[in-house]
Formats: C-alpha cells, sequence, structure tokens
C-alpha cells in the first residue's frame, strides 16, 4: 500500500493534464450530441412520414430468455456453546450460555466437566471442581447431530496455609539463653468477636497437643471459662518430662497465620488464680513451667499427632493429674467429653486439617545463624503440602516407634520439636561441666541408629551429629545438641528432638476416623 503523500502527489499531477485538454472535448461533445439526434429520430420511425413498426420478432426485437427455477437448500444444524469466563480459581462459578438451531432435537446433553439433559438453548452456572494444580475444565455440549465445547483454565487457590517459625535466645521475661526452640506467633480472639490478643514466641511442640498460654492475657479479652455440666470452672493439669502447667480453661477462636479454630479450649496458666492452687497430684512431676522464665517461650503450641490432649481416657474417667471441677479455690479430678478438652486446633481448621509440615534448611555445627523453618499446614490438600516421596512411620497408640541406637531396642521413641535436643541414654558420651543436662564430647561426635516403624515395616539408619553446648559461642540460638534421658522410661526412649528437623521435611499425620496417625519424612 502506498504511503499517503505520494497519492496525493500523483493525484494533483492527473488534475492538472484534465484542465488542459477542456476546449477540445466542449468542441467535440458537440458534434456527438447533432450525430446522436439524427439516429434516434431514424429508429423511431420519424423523418420521412409515418412508417409502421416493425413485424414482432424482427430485426427490432430482442428474445427473452427464460429464468432457471432455484433449488431450495437443507437448514444445517448448529450449536454454541459459551464460558462468562477464559480462567478462574477452582472451586468458583461459572456461567455457561448456549444455543442451537436446526438440529432436529428437543435437548440437548451436557458431557465433559457437566453433564445432563440441558434445553436446546439457554444458561447455568457449574462450579469447577477443587484442585491442588492448574487444569483445563472442558464443558460440552451436543444437540442432535451438532457439537459445541467451551474451555476454561482453572487455577488452584492461593496457597495460605503456612506460617513462618523462628528461633531465638527468647522472649522479653526469658533468660534469654533459649536454644533450639522453634516460635510462631498466635493469635486469641473471644469467640465469634473481633476482640483478639496476638501472642508472640509461642514454642512450637509436636509432642503435644493444644495451646497454652503461660504470658498474661488483657483482662479486657474477656475469654469465657469452660465449666462442667454441673457449672464449676474447669482448671487442667499438663504434665511433661521437663515440669508440669497448671491454669484454667478457658474458650478461644485461635488464629494461626491465615488458619482459624472457632471456640476451642485452651489452658490459660495466668488465669490459674481464678480457680485455686495446683493439686498435688500436678505439682509431683517436676518444677513448675508456669512462667516465661521458666518456659522459655511465652506459650506452647501443641500440633502433635493427636485431636485432644488426653482422648477417651478422661472421658470414661477422672484421670489424675488432667482434668478438675474447681469451686470455691478447691479443685477434684473430673471427668471431660472430647469436645471440652483441651484440643489441637489444627484438627478445627476448616480444610488444612489433617496434619503438619516442619521443614527446616540444613545447619552446620558450631551455633551459626539461626535457622527460619516453614511450618505448613495440611497434608494433601494444597499444591504446597503433597506427601511426595517422603516414607510413612507407623506409630502406636502413644504415638511411638523404635529406635535401635548401639544396639540398644528403644520402644518408646518420638519426633519433638519441644524438645531443643536429641536425648538418650549413652553413658560413654561425655556430660558437659556447665551445662550438666547434655553431652560435651571433645569435638563434633557422628553417630548412627535405625528408626523403625511401629508396624516394623520401615528401617531407616539416621545420620546424626552430637556437639558441645559448652562450646557453643554465648548466644547461639541453634545447634547438634543432645543429652541422656530422664523419667522411668529413659532407658526405652529416644526422643528425637529439634536437630533431627534440621535439613528435613517432616509430615505430622494426624489421627481421624477412617487414617492411623503416622510421621513421615
Amino acid at each position: 500500500m502506498k504511503p499517503i503523500d505520494q497519492l496525493s502527489s500523483r493525484g494533483g499531477a492527473r488534475a492538472d493534464r484534465v484542465s488542459s485538454s477542456r476546449a477540445f472535448s466542449n468542441r467535440f461533445l458537440n458534434g456527438l450530441l447533432a450525430l446522436s439526434a439524427g439516429l434516434v429520430l431514424a429508429a423511431c420511425g420519424g423523418g420521412g412520414g409515418g412508417g409502421s413498426s416493425a413485424p414482432s420478432g424482427g430485426s427490432g426485437s430482442t428474445p427473452t430468455t427464460p429464468t432457471t427455477p432455484t433449488t431450495p437448500t437443507n437448514p444445517v444444524a448448529s450449536a454454541k456453546i459459551t464460558a462468562s469466563a477464559a480462567s478462574v480459581t477452582a472451586g468458583q462459578p461459572v456461567t455457561l450460555t448456549w444455543i442451537s438451531a436446526d438440529t432436529g432435537a428437543s435437548n440437548c446433553t451436557a458431557s465433559g466437566d457437566w453433564s445432563g439433559t440441558k434445553t436446546t438453548s439457554g444458561s447455568e452456572a457449574v462450579t469447577t471442581k477443587s484442585a491442588t494444580s492448574a487444569y483445563s475444565a472442558t464443558y460440552t455440549l451436543t444437540c442432535g447431530g451438532a457439537t459445541s465445547s467451551a474451555t476454561v483454565s482453572v487455577t488452584p487457590p492461593v496457597v495460605a496455609n503456612t506460617v513462618q517459625m523462628t528461633m531465638d535466645t527468647g522472649p522479653s521475661g526469658s533468660d534469654n539463653n533459649a536454644i533450639n526452640i522453634p516460635y510462631v506467633s498466635v493469635t486469641v480472639c473471644k469467640p465469634g468477636t473481633m476482640q483478639c490478643q496476638t501472642i508472640d514466641h509461642v514454642m512450637v511442640d509436636t509432642g503435644s497437643y493444644g495451646l497454652r498460654i503461660v504470658s498474661s492475657l488483657s483482662p479486657s479479652l474477656g475469654l469465657p471459662a469452660q465449666t462442667t455440666a454441673s457449672g464449676a470452672a474447669v482448671g487442667e493439669c499438663g504434665q511433661f518430662v521437663s515440669g508440669y502447667t497448671w491454669g484454667s480453661v478457658l474458650k478461644a477462636d485461635v488464629k494461626i497465620g491465615n488458619e482459624v479454630a472457632s471456640n476451642q479450649s485452651i489452658q490459660v496458666v495466668d488465669n490459674a488464680a481464678a480457680i485455686g492452687a495446683a493439686p498435688s497430684a500436678c505439682t509431683a512431676k517436676g518444677g513448675s513451667l508456669g512462667s516465661v522464665k521458666a518456659l522459655g517461650a511465652n506459650g506452647v503450641l501443641g500440633i502433635g499427632l493427636f485431636k485432644q490432649d488426653c482422648g477417651q481416657a478422661c472421658v470414661l474417667s477422672a484421670a489424675p493429674a488432667a482434668y478438675y471441677a474447681c469451686t470455691g479455690g478447691s479443685c477434684t479430678p473430673t471427668t471431660m467429653p472430647l469436645a471440652q478438652q483441651v484440643a489441637n486446633p489444627v484438627a478445627a481448621f476448616a480444610v488444612n486439617n489433617n496434619g503438619v509440615i516442619v521443614s527446616y534448611p540444613a545447619v552446620s555445627t558450631g551455633g551459626g545463624t539461626a535457622p527460619v523453618g516453614t511450618l505448613t499446614f495440611g497434608i494433601g490438600t494444597q499444591s504446597n503440602n503433597g506427601l511426595g516421596s517422603a516414607t510413612k512411620y507407623a506409630v502406636n497408640g502413644s504415638g511411638n516407634f523404635t529406635t535401635v541406637y548401639k544396639g540398644v531396642t528403644m520402644g518408646d521413641s518420638f519426633l519433638d520439636t519441644g524438645s531443643n535436643g536429641l536425648f538418650f541414654t549413652d553413658s560413654s558420651l561425655p556430660k558437659c561441666s556447665f551445662n550438666t543436662d547434655f553431652y560435651c564430647p571433645p569435638t563434633p561426635l557422628n553417630l548412627t541408629a535405625n528408626i523403625i516403624s511401629a508396624d516394623s515395616t520401615v528401617n531407616t539408619l539416621i545420620n546424626f551429629t552430637v556437639e558441645s553446648v559448652d562450646k557453643l559461642p554465648n548466644g547461639a540460638a541453634s545447634g547438634w545438641i543432645a543429652g541422656p534421658g530422664t523419667g522411668s522410661k529413659a532407658a526405652t526412649t529416644f526422643d528425637w528432638g529439634l536437630p533431627f528437623f534440621f535439613g528435613r521435611k517432616v509430615y505430622i499425620g494426624m489421627e481421624s476416623d477412617t487414617t492411623r496417625s503416622y510421621w513421615a519424612f
């Protein structure tokens, strides 16, 4: 196609040539007009008297050509379906609109990602399938011999099921010498309201179940008390290897990142004065962990293998050192329905409620930079929490499996982010002179042990390191530390504490009505 400026110049030149020949054209035109007038008169029989017209069919007439009849065409069957959007998020609706013509069919049939009998024209909103990965949804409509399809790209929803786990030397009010403690922030709210308080430095503990708050909650929060059928306030004793917690059981909405567990029973240690002193059966288990200084955290987030912290044992009988009915400062053991027990909040999440994943980057010896971990909610519920190639390890009714270390079988073994070291019995390892609860080999010691599932179907060799706690630099927040086991089952227990999680992605599969608990890594 020519540029506009060249077309304009050529048009101008042509106009000039026409103008210059205008006089010749006028004279020639006058001659042609005169000749044409004579020819017209002769053709009409004028100019010499009245002759008759030429006979029909003579040289003066033109024959008429007959018209060929048009053959009617058969109508073409057609169908057309369209979608209201080219792409949507999984689980969202899309509106399909369709029309058909000349199909001879009284209805149409849907196939592909929808189904059923449809009218010959219309519209319908259909909901795309939930998905953890992208896919194409195809909606096909067949009306007689005509078929049409519409394709919609479906993407999984934005995943918001993770929170960071920080690691430092502890919260305000602690001794600031914490090591290997994973922390998250947890928000508690008065049920069904926006009256909330966020608590930082809550310890992530895969060895317990339920939320326990040690730091002070604002009185204005107004969390309601959990009560027994007779109206008595409920107190609870939480016993751990290293001590106990005693406090009231209150109701709260628990929020962790974008996940919410509504109307949960939680233990609030700071509220213990409202129910009375801890019973002797509770205090018999070591020292109190009911302060930030003693715990090294503002609370404990128990996200282990089970849904409740006591389970059926507390439903069937008033278990010792568990739940208490408290009236007038006096507390007596009581049974507790499952729905009112302090509960693992993950089990109450809307979707990502069947377990968690704890993952950490590799950590070197020597107390370097504290790692940042990721706590992921749900297993196989989103695009980022599939089990992948991880191996499952079945556990027994207590959540334990077997460890074989230096030929010694330890059938009460477990994985526990709430333990800051690896704890097992080995008299050949020297204890520390300063941190006497830990081992202190002269140089980092590489060791091995075997983890065996409770059903004996999986047996895996585990490599680990033990380094001297006393040689770690001041302020170190992480390290490959270990110590001797304690308690009556020390000889049969290998407590795989937080160092086990370094450089691993560990799955904690929670119990359900149809599946048993498991560890996987």
